[in-house]
């Protein structure tokens, strides 16, 4: 190690004036190029933009995740910072004479070069976002236009989108607002139509439900008090012709009829005949063992009876006549009630399609009425978002662009500085390349070591 460094102390001084010439040099080209680079300034325009929710409900975002919609938001305002509508504008203003189109790109190559939006180091995007437009030249006083143009030409392309985002969506859900109100009031118009034309159905329909009370008369209350009145008519048909058919065998019976109970009236002719023929039978039954057949009082006795009985019969006759006729009234009746009843059914089906055709209208007309409200919500918003200066109230200019007073770069004490130290290093480096490819023997230290010969003195060099 000691050895190591003795020998690199040597290469120093023994190779002291390349080292120099070497350092010389690179500090001179450093100097030359601190003195001689032209001076660059930069011009700095300084904006804060607040994102909260849009009361815009096109614009409105669900998203929770703040921090990405700051770097979103700031990737969009460097598009536009940078865009043609922006820049181009900006061209115009610096150089009025650029009128041709190949000249105006051009001018916003060389524009966009230079020109950069940044978030300043250190800041914070939690509640707000800051950023920096910056514009580097040879001119400070150019920088300081440069900036401003853009700036200001930012500021008012930024208000002039905003603008036209409030004025869409407000003229958007204004022309939505008038197609479902038009919408609204035609399915109202053919609410109030049927509800006219089908007035008596209407109460119908609002009859037809089940669950009424019992003033309430509809269709399904009716049909069924005929069809009430028809199994009324219809029992009591079946007991008459039960009736007829068991008095025309007792009428036509050769021996004494029997009376049904329910025929037995008190002050009617059966009756009275039916006692007569009774009280007869008896008093013939009574005379039959006490005297012979031939026994005058006795025929005259059968004989009252078989008139009696005759007249009997024709009582009984008399009675299925009428029991007859009731009868044919009653199944005139159930005809009339059969005819009522389908006709109760038919119309109960008619009011059913009815009620469906109407709450049909009736939802449509409420759908309609909903997103009429809806959208009328929404507009009152998009007017609200549009009464608003949104550009002032999120985008604020904290700092104007100013003139620079100090050029940003070249930084010529730190050129001077670096080129000092690169000259020194690079002056050793060449030293010791250039001693690594001299195989000379410079030392008596390299010559004891290669010929194994003690050294007895030597000449210093002169």
């Amino acid at each position: 190690m000691q050895n190591m460094f003795r020998e690199f102390v040597f290469i120093l001084f023994y190779r002291s004036r390349l080292i120099l010439m070497v350092f010389l040099a690179v500090f001179i080209i450093s100097i030359a190029l601190a003195v001689t680079l032209p001076s660059i300034y930069r011009s700095t325009a300084k904006f804060s933009l607040v994102i909260p929710q849009s009361f815009d409900p096109l614009q409105q975002e669900s998203s929770y995740d703040y921090r990405n919609r700051v770097r979103r938001f700031l990737q969009d305002q460097k598009e536009l910072i940078t865009s043609n509508r922006v820049l181009t504008k900006v061209v115009q203003e610096i150089y009025p004479g650029a009128n041709r189109q190949s000249a105006i790109t051009q001018r916003i190559n060389d524009l966009r070069q230079n020109l950069d939006v940044v978030p300043p180091g250190g800041e914070s995007f939690e509640g707000s976002s800051v950023f920096i437009v910056e514009f580097s030249d040879h001119s400070p006083a150019f920088a300081a236009k440069v900036t401003a143009a853009v700036t200001e030409n930012y500021l008012a392309t930024y208000r002039e989108i905003s603008q036209g985002k409030s004025n869409y969506s407000h003229t958007f859900f204004e022309e939505q607002t008038r197609k479902l109100q038009k919408d609204m009031q035609e399915k109202e118009n053919k609410v109030h139509d049927f509800e006219t034309k089908q007035a008596l159905a209407l109460l119908e329909i609002l009859n037809l439900g089940e669950g009424k009370a019992n003033s309430e008369v509809g269709p399904n209350a009716l049909l069924t008090q005929f069809l009430r009145n028809y199994h009324e008519l219809q029992a009591e048909l079946a007991g008459l012709q039960v009736s007829i058919g068991a008095l025309e065998r007792e009428s036509n019976k050769s021996g004494i009829p029997a009376v049904l109970a329910e025929m037995e009236v008190t002050g009617r002719t059966i009756t009275v005949f039916k006692n007569k023929v009774a009280q007869l039978q008896i008093q013939l039954n009574e005379m039959k063992p006490q005297f012979k057949e031939n026994f005058e009082p006795m025929k005259q006795v059968e004989q009252e009876l078989k008139l009696s009985v005759d007249a009997l019969k024709s009582e009984l006759k008399r009675s299925v006549s009428a029991q007859k006729i009731t009868a044919n009234s009653i199944r005139a009746r159930i005809g009339q009630l059969e005819k009522t009843i389908q006709s109760l059914r038919d119309r109960i089906q008619t009011i059913a399609q009815e009620k469906v055709t109407y709450q049909a209208l009736l939802q449509e007309f409420n759908i309609a009425k909903e997103a009429y409200t809806r959208t009328q919500a929404q507009m009152e918003q998009a007017r609200m978002a549009q009464s608003l200066v949104q550009d002032k109230q999120f985008l604020t200019l904290i700092d104007k662009p100013a003139i620079p007073i100090r050029p940003f770069k070249p930084n010529r004490g730190l050129l001077a500085f670096g080129g000092l130290l690169s000259g020194i290093f690079l002056g050793i480096a060449a030293a010791l390349t250039v001693d690594h490819f001299d195989h000379r023997m410079k030392t008596i230290y390299e010559i004891e070591r290669h010929l194994n010969v003690p050294v007895l003195g030597s000449i210093p060099s002169l």
